[in-house]
């Protein structure tokens, strides 16, 4: 006795759709249509650097070799203009002075506020608190002290600031300059981002 063959229901046949054509498949999509969403992401992309770069960081440029071997003249750093209310020893900020007034110094703080600074004139060193300080970032030991009178108490809410380059550096040690106060800061140096080769974070 033959077995009858089982159908499949129809409810179950009816849900399979034939495959599209692979011509139907591969329609070409609308250059209108792409260029419109690569103009959102480009302004989108643009805003988010706007906003970063004017709350956050900031794009500086260094000029001079006043931070040599730091920096050199032409590198570009990003300096963190907020959450820096409390400068510490070592850090380079970008500050300005009355006495440069066309652009903002790029500078290490030595001191701070109630510090007092004085120099080994034998050793080339410089002296803080009454200990003499190791700098292994600078140039080459100190010859240029400046017009200053030392030792030199630096004032309350005032910081003071050398280049790296110490014989090369016009800085806190002329009186011209004298310790900046720190609302004069503008940020906090953290990265160096060009030459490439020179890409580096700045602890």
């Amino acid at each position: 006795m033959e077995r009858m063959q089982k159908k499949a229901p129809k409810h179950l046949a009816q849900t399979e759709n034939p495959p599209e054509s692979a011509e139907k498949q591969k329609q070409p999509s609308d250059p209108g249509t792409e260029l419109y969403f690569w103009a959102q992401a480009l302004t989108f992309a643009l805003v988010v650097l706007v906003c970063v770069n004017t709350w956050f960081f900031r794009l500086s440029g260094v000029r001079g070799t006043s931070m040599v071997p730091t920096f050199n003249s032409g590198d570009q750093i990003v300096m963190r203009v907020i959450d820096y209310d409390r400068p510490e020893r070592g850090d380079i900020v970008v500050i300005t002075s009355d006495y440069f007034p066309d652009e903002p110094l790029v500078k290490r703080i030595v001191a701070l506020p109630g510090d007092t600074v004085d120099f080994n004139y034998d050793s080339g060193t410089l002296i803080l608190n009454g200990e003499e300080q190791y700098e292994p970032y600078i140039k080459e030991p100190i010859t240029v002290f400046g017009n200053q009178q030392f030792p030199y108490t630096v004032p309350e809410g005032s910081v003071f600031v050398m280049g790296d380059n110490r014989n090369g550096s016009t800085d806190s040690r002329w009186s011209e300059v004298g310790a900046l106060p720190e609302s004069h800061i503008i940020g906090k140096v953290v990265l160096r981002i060009w030459p490439i080769t020179g890409f580096k974070s700045v602890s």
